[in-house]
């Protein structure tokens, strides 16, 4: 985990995330500590998302992640950084494309470690698709 800014605020971790062209990563150790992320996220004006069809309709958004990551999730993840994401709507049956406005979004996703395990333990690699990562 080379891009891991350790022993930081977690405060200053979503400071640098505004205006970064890769989705970060926030890892918490246990669920305490992603309830103690979430607050802190909420307290720096993060809205947290539903699902990957909110991660844009607030300029700062964060989305909670599970040990089972929505591959629509993780292919938003990988395509955020080309300035064009399209992901298939299930319930529209159909492509919707979203365009990122880089300069004033960050979008954070929230994970506890053990499920970060699982999710690249069932072949997302999820560590080498974001960009930043915080773990305390």
């Amino acid at each position: 985990m080379e891009n891991q800014t350790k022993n930081t605020p977690i405060s200053e971790f979503l400071a640098i995330m505004t205006g970064s062209r890769e989705v970060g990563l926030a890892i918490a150790r246990d669920d305490k500590e992603l309830e103690d992320f979430s607050r802190s996220m909420d307290g720096e004006g993060f809205r947290q998302a539903e699902g990957v069809f909110d991660l844009l309709k607030s300029p700062k958004t964060y989305l909670r992640i599970g040990k089972t990551l929505d591959k629509n999730v993780y292919d938003f993840v990988v395509q955020y950084p080309t300035r064009s994401v399209q992901i298939f709507d299930k319930e529209k049956m159909q492509n919707q494309t979203f365009f990122p406005d880089y300069e004033n979004s960050a979008i954070v996703l929230l994970v506890a470690k053990d499920d970060l395990i699982k999710i690249q333990a069932k072949g997302f690699d999820l560590l080498s698709a974001v960009g930043p990562a915080y773990q305390s």
